[in-house]
């Protein structure tokens, strides 16, 4: 299967499906009411003037069936860094190494562009854990017992108010 499949570049005429594609992993991930955008905004975003995310898909027959979304960040330890946003493969297509081609393509990348570190988060419960313990990440919470924190609009928009 992992022979048939093609690995490339997203391109702008991907984000219709990268957006079907984003809500079936909130489906996965059961947050189905998560996604906020739509394919217009992921065609802003990530292929305007500064371009907010990169990613790959995967296709079969010229069907994109998977996709990895990425994104540069800084780290005052090493430097320029890229988060692994997403990977996701449709159902049908899972453990037929598609998701270890899209990632092989993210690592790729930051070594390419010389990143310093490729970070990204699992969902406790999600196997994928497996998947990227298998190809030697670290699981930073276990390890230096970093945690990932949020704050959402609304509480960015609280939070303004009420230092006004």
């Amino acid at each position: 299967m992992a022979d048939e499949v093609k690995i490339r570049e997203t391109e702008r005429r991907d984000c219709k499906e990268l957006n079907r594609l984003i809500h079936e992993l909130a489906k996965f991930e059961e947050m189905p009411d998560g996604p906020k955008l739509n394919a217009e905004i992921l065609e802003r975003d990530g292929f305007g003037e500064n371009p907010l995310f990169y990613g790959y898909v995967a296709e079969i027959n010229n069907q994109i069936i998977g996709y990895a979304i990425y994104y540069y960040t800084y780290s005052t330890w090493c430097g320029k860094s890229m988060f692994l946003n997403d990977i996701f493969v449709l159902p049908a297509f899972r453990i037929k190494g598609i998701g270890g081609l899209l990632f092989d393509a993210i690592v790729k990348k930051a070594a390419d562009v010389k990143c310093g570190r490729l970070d990204f988060s699992v969902l406790e419960w999600n196997p994928a854990a497996n998947f990227y313990k298998h190809r030697g990440v670290t699981d930073i919470t276990e390890t230096e017992k970093w945690h990932q924190y949020r704050m959402e609009f609304d509480a960015i928009e609280k939070y303004v108010q009420n230092k006004k």
